[in-house]
């Protein structure tokens, strides 16, 4: 599946320049696309996977509040650290008097929501989640409210009336409490009513981090999975930056007295020349690159009965990866090669007598196997590793 395909009719190149992070849009599926991307069979179905299921993966929701764990799961008997599993009785009895339930990370346990949330993850170069919200006929299971991340909600069965409001959070990161008191400051703040979207199986509604809406299930019953998209936010370059620096002394040293001002003051000016220049560095472009890719997560795919045999390689000479503002080289004696967002990886192969590409590969998430495979073939042409077999 493409993006494009994902959203059609409604232009690809369109959403990205004007709405993507700028604003929310209902996109309707014309009568003859209509289709459902969960069916309520195939929703049963799932469900009916109970060892994934427990009080962590499977929420009950009445009237905006999470219904209490011992209403829903089986508490009996649990050691310590386990999360109570779902009793699925209790849930429909629940159900029954018009709760909601809302299945968590459903990406994992259902492969057709899965491939989505892959696009979806290598499209935006971010982390994409599935979760899957069952309500009931005039049931709004909450109030309003705004998310962390940004949201494609795929209408899947029945209809549901989304209200949209003009106010947006800030780029939060950090959810609110829950309680009477949230309730009542995001009503009061969340401004006017910017649109209602009337939700009909395989339409999408795109919500920008910080969006306030809330929800109202239509005349029959609601299922519909919210795809959570959540690149990386300027927060991230702090761990970076602390991976790339710690190699240098100047930061692993002891900051002066903070009572000597002027002294400390040279200091933190030095260390903060030093990292604007390593932040605007090619070599802290790969690390924001890998960082990126390690968002996304490669499809489970074994590809069986088919079995690949492993290409093997033997290190012959030492050598190491050496980082430079300017970007990162392998150095042995005699020489370097130039690399790129594959240097993790190569520190990997560096350590070892032996190895395998499939192996390597495995090592780093996003790693290209086009870009390794060039690599390996450079170090094999400079004597540093040698094609072998395993024994």
């Amino acid at each position: 599946m493409e993006f494009a395909d994902f959203i059609a009719p409604f232009d690809a190149a369109t959403f990205r320049s004007q709405y993507f992070g700028k604003r929310p849009v209902h996109m309707q599926k014309k009568a003859e696309g209509r289709g459902s991307l969960l069916p309520w069979s195939r929703f049963n179905e799932v469900l009916a996977l109970t060892p994934y299921w427990n009080e962590d993966s499977l929420k009950i929701f009445f009237k905006s509040r999470a219904a209490l764990r011992e209403n829903y799961c089986d508490t009996a008997d649990l050691r310590a650290g386990m999360s109570a599993p779902v009793n699925p009785a209790k849930v429909k009895a629940l159900m029954g008097l018009g709760a909601s339930l809302v299945a968590n990370q459903l990406h994992r346990v259902c492969p057709e929501v899965a491939a989505v949330a892959t696009m979806l993850e290598r499209e935006f170069a971010a982390r994409a989640f599935a979760n899957v919200y069952c309500s009931f006929k005039g049931v709004q299971a909450f109030q309003t409210h705004y998310d962390l991340h940004d949201v494609f909600a795929v209408q899947a069965e029945g209809e549901k009336t989304w209200r949209i409001y003009e106010a947006r959070a800030d780029s939060p990161v950090v959810p609110l409490p829950p309680g009477d008191e949230v309730e009542k400051w995001l009503t009061e703040s969340r401004g006017r009513l910017l649109f209602e979207a009337q939700m009909k199986p395989g339409d999408i509604l795109y919500l920008p981090r910080g969006q306030y809406h809330d929800a109202l299930t239509g005349a029959q019953a609601s299922l519909h999975v919210s795809f959570g998209v959540a690149p990386a936010t300027g927060l991230a370059v702090f761990k970076l930056l602390e991976g790339a620096l710690t190699r240098e002394s100047e930061f692993r040293a002891f900051l002066p007295d903070a009572r000597s001002e002027a002294e400390l003051r040279e200091r933190l000016v030095k260390l903060a020349e030093r990292i604007k220049v390593a932040m605007t560095s090619p070599a802290f472009a790969i690390e924001v690159l890998n960082h990126q890719r390690d968002l996304s997560r490669a499809p489970a795919d074994y590809e069986l009965p088919s079995q690949r045999p492993p290409a093997w390689y033997s290190v012959t000479r030492r050598a190491q990866v050496v980082r430079r503002d300017q970007g990162y080289a392998v150095v042995f004696e005699g020489g370097e090669i130039p690399v790129g967002a594959t240097y993790p990886t190569l520190e990997w192969i560096l350590k070892q007598r032996m190895f395998s590409v499939d192996d390597a590969l495995a090592r780093q998430a996003g790693v290209d196997r086009g870009a390794l495979q060039g690599d390996l073939e450079r170090l094999e042409r400079a004597g540093v590793i040698v094609e072998t077999e395993m024994r």
